[in-house]
C-alpha cells in the first residue's frame, strides 16, 4: 500500500489538477486522489505540490479542525 500511495503521490506532481476537488473545503487549489480505502488530500501552489494529509476514506475529516 505504501508502494501504491507514493507512486499516485508522484503522479499528482505530474498531473495536479487530475484530482477532484475536496467537497469538505471550498477551495479549488485543495485537491485529492482516491488510492484503495486512502484519500491523498493536497494543495496545489504555483511553485510546489503540498500534501496536506492521507487519511483513510471512512475518516471524517470536519470533525478534526487541525486539518485545514
Amino acid at each position: 500500500m505504501v508502494d501504491r500511495l507514493t507512486r499516485r503521490s508522484q503522479q499528482i506532481g505530474s498531473h495536479p489538477l487530475s484530482g477532484r476537488s475536496v467537497p469538505e473545503y471550498d477551495m479549488l487549489q485543495i485537491r485529492e486522489v482516491i488510492e484503495g480505502p486512502y484519500r491523498i488530500i493536497y494543495h496545489i501552489k504555483p511553485d510546489q505540490i503540498d500534501v496536506l494529509a492521507i487519511i483513510h476514506g471512512a475518516i471524517n475529516i470536519m470533525r478534526d479542525k487541525d486539518i485545514k
